[in-house]
């Protein structure tokens, strides 16, 4: 697989999910002010950043035929979100589950939208791994640990 390819379709997959980040954070944010003129804008924004990446995902899952291919970006993506998802507990330092969305700052919220997003994108690759990707991509995870 070229590399190119793989860091395309990584980047791709990561700015999809920021724009998914991004619809579901101005849905929250509407919803928690209450106000219907209040961030419509950046949400109509958001919703067609989200729209343009699934089109240009599309394409790219048009061309990606090969099962090894395949593998490896769901490889790479997840050894990616165990990164991120790793970085959790200082991102989310100031804030706690117990806390009202009414009172949590933009900020805290765009981060603990994030991170579920994360955890949930991750677990439904881990799910798809057939038992040979599953078993690479623990040694893959064993040898990030040591």
């Amino acid at each position: 697989m070229q590399q190119s390819f793989l860091d395309r379709t990584l980047l791709l997959l990561q700015k999809h999910a920021y724009a998914r980040v991004l619809c579901e954070f101005h849905r929250m944010q509407e919803a928690r002010c209450r106000a219907v003129d209040v961030g419509l804008q950046g949400g109509a924004q958001a919703q067609a950043r989200l729209a343009d990446c699934e089109r240009q995902l599309a394409a790219i899952g048009a061309t990606l035929k090969d099962a090894r291919q395949a593998a490896a970006v769901r490889m790479a993506r997840a050894l990616f979100l165990r990164f991120l998802l790793s970085s959790a507990p200082r991102r989310l330092q100031p804030w706690c589950d117990g806390e009202s969305l009414d009172r949590m700052p933009a900020s805290h919220l765009l981060e603990w939208i994030s991170h579920d997003f994360e955890r949930l994108e991750l677990a439904a690759l881990e799910d798809a791994m057939t038992p040979s990707e599953a078993a690479l991509y623990t040694r893959s995870l064993e040898g990030v640990d040591d």
